[in-house]
């Protein structure tokens, strides 16, 4: 695992302190060593955590004649398999690392080498032949890449930050940033918080040359959601091996691998397969919110105990939100209002006192089917998607003469399965983002693209489709990379090996969810069920957020209107004034709902991260907490 960066110059030539400079700043994902190419036309750096060939393993690599150099982080795998293949083709390999088969097969195959890989990954690759510069990101955007592309050349890196180190790459807040942030509690790629810099999509690529830049995608989930003729026996028995697979994949590796455990179905059945292929007991990790949230501690115990894993807990509390905070929005590059970002982060540093990687059940609600939204979904489309669109409306209004609360309730049926998803998933509706933002942009948020995208796809696997390109990468994975990263922690997801994804987006919704039954995950229990106690497989399904609404009642309600005082979001324009204090002032002199908790938790992470971003360079961690904002 590593950070990369680099630059490349169309016009004039390379600078190489600033490259020094963009990879530096990434440091918490390499600690280990550093390497780069300069030249007058590129620059290359990365700093590296080793884990695969940890002597050997430097980069950057390149070919046997030295025309092909790259930078990579992530893990390629199944690099075994290809490095084998590389031999018996007549390559000589001079390391043992997973990095020296990407020069290799580029040599051979081009861009094309993309489909060979299994794993997580962003690299990138100077060919000096052709004086052309490629950059590719794994399938399902387990590791992330920005850029910033200009008529005098490019720049790219693992994080943000790298980015905003260099001097022609402008901090001007995007707008419509703010609106998915608003709605989403995160921002939508290829959009990032600044214009004119972005994030490479998963599944794609980019060439950059003289003649320009070229972005294309090289895999789409959507050419795998045909449906397939398999029985439901065999597609559990498929499941098992694919998993089972992708578990002893990403168990490859020169240093320990442990596990994060929740006790909810995923991590667990990660940690049942880890522990089977593993000659040693597994190191297990689970964060305990204590008594004002979820009681998932004594769920991990009984995988832990099944599987005799050497299991650590750890306490979790509102202190730690008010002393770390400033420092993980730093880490997260985007405003980002997910309260995962807590608890990911503690875990991690938990299990980065012993290990430099773990496995983790990230992807399994998106590849199976774990969210409460899929059932309404699903119920709904069966029942309205043969009615047009005005009789469904002609119904609400007649059944509003009845009732106020049945014709709400089929004015919500009747609108189109893109709208009832993002009014589903909005922290702040569109009324609550209007008083925030004060008209400064237009609100438009739409994923009719998305949905298009699988047109065929029953309603539930829709649903899932457009989490797993929107929600997956922006949300759940930007927060694995940055949190764990933040410590120099490798976190690997078998849930998203490609070949179990591409399978999964094939089996019928009604396998996986059954909105009518309430039930959720219906082919991954069966699956899973002969490794895992019961109580797993019927206890209820909790989120890996912190209890938002306990935490305000301990303090942290007290800190935002002190944080606030001086805003910076409100001086860049990002936020009205007016709608900040309106939500305070409601907060502070009524009940709180679950969300509005959440709401006041997203703006006070974008307040931060407004003072770290738009303020200075942002070029090293805050050493300031919320109490010392709030002083």
């Amino acid at each position: 695992m590593c950070g990369i960066a680099g630059l490349y110059a169309r016009r004039g030539t390379v600078d190489p302190r600033m490259v020094r400079a963009m990879t530096a700043v990434q440091t918490h994902r390499g600690p280990v060593e550093e390497g780069y190419l300069l030249t007058p036309r590129v620059g290359l750096g990365m700093r590296r955590l080793s884990i695969i060939d940890v002597a050997g393993g430097r980069q950057p690599v390149y070919n046997e004649d030295g025309s092909i150099a790259v930078v990579f982080n992530g893990e390629i795998f199944n690099y075994r398999e290809l490095r084998a293949e590389l031999f018996e083709r007549g390559h000589r390999l001079t390391t043992a690392s997973d990095t020296e088969v990407i020069v290799h097969l580029y040599e051979e195959r081009g861009v094309d080498c993309l489909h060979a890989f299994n794993g997580m990954f962003a690299f990138a690759l100077w060919d000096g032949r052709r004086e052309r510069l490629f950059l590719a990101r794994d399938r399902l955007g387990v590791k992330p890449l920005y850029y910033w592309d200009g008529v005098q050349g490019l720049a790219f890196a693992s994080e943000l930050k790298a980015l905003l180190l260099c001097d022609f790459v402008e901090r001007r807040p995007d707008p419509h940033a703010v609106l998915d942030y608003l709605a989403l509690m995160y921002i939508r790629a290829p959009r990032t918080p600044f214009q004119d810099v972005y994030k490479l999509l998963p599944g794609h690529y980019l060439v950059a040359d003289r003649a320009g830049t070229r972005v294309d995608a090289y895999w789409r989930l959507a050419d795998h959601c045909t449906p397939a003729r398999i029985s439901v026996p065999e597609a559990v028995e498929r499941v098992r091996e694919l998993l089972r697979d992708a578990v002893r994949l990403r168990l490859r590796s020169d240093v320990p691998v442990g596990a994060f455990l929740s006790g909810g179905i995923d991590s667990s059945a990660i940690v049942a397969l880890a522990a089977q292929e593993s000659a040693t007991p597994l190191r297990t990790f689970t964060v305990d919110f204590g008594p004002d949230s979820f009681d998932e501690v004594r769920y991990a115990r009984l995988v832990a105990d099944r599987y005799a894993t050497a299991h650590h807990e750890m306490r979790a509390t509102v202190d730690d939100a008010l002393q770390e905070l400033p420092r993980l929005v730093w880490h997260m590059d985007e405003p980002h209002g997910d309260s995962a970002i807590v608890s990911t982060y503690l875990v991690s540093r938990f299990a980065a006192s012993q290990l430099r990687v773990v496995l983790s059940g990230s992807g399994g609600d998106e590849v199976f089917g774990g969210y409460r939204r899929y059932f309404d979904g699903g119920v709904v489309d069966h029942l309205y998607r043969r009615l047009p669109w005005g009789l469904r409306a002609a119904g609400a209004r007649w059944a509003r003469r009845v009732s106020e609360e049945l014709g709400a309730r089929l004015a919500w049926n009747a609108l189109p399965a893109e709208q009832r998803y993002l009014r589903t998933l909005s922290l702040f509706q569109a009324p609550e983002r209007r008083r925030l933002l004060g008209g400064v942009v237009q609100d438009a948020l739409d994923l009719r693209e998305v949905f298009a995208a699988v047109p065929r796809a029953d309603p539930v696997n829709r649903l899932m489709y457009v989490d797993a390109v929107t929600y997956l990468p922006d949300d759940i994975l930007h927060v694995t990379d940055r949190m764990s990263m933040a410590v120099s922690l490798e976190a690997r997801t078998p849930f998203l090996d490609y070949r179990l994804v591409e399978f999964a987006a094939g089996l019928p919704g009604r396998w996986k969810v059954d909105p009518w039954r309430r039930s959720w995950k219906i082919l991954l229990k069966r699956a899973v069920a002969p490794w895992l106690p019961p109580a797993i497989l019927a206890r209820p399904k909790w989120g890996f957020g912190a209890p938002l609404r306990a935490w305000m009642r301990q303090g942290l309600l007290d800190v935002l209107p002190r944080v606030y005082r001086e805003s910076a979001a409100v001086r860049a324009g990002l936020l009205q004034a007016d709608g900040v204090a309106a939500l305070l002032q409601a907060a502070r002199t009524g009940p709180m709902p679950v969300h509005v908790g959440q709401q006041l938790w997203s703006l006070l992470v974008l307040e931060l991260w407004s003072r770290l971003f738009l303020r200075g360079p942002a070029a090293q961690a805050p050493a300031f907490t919320l109490r010392d904002l709030a002083a």
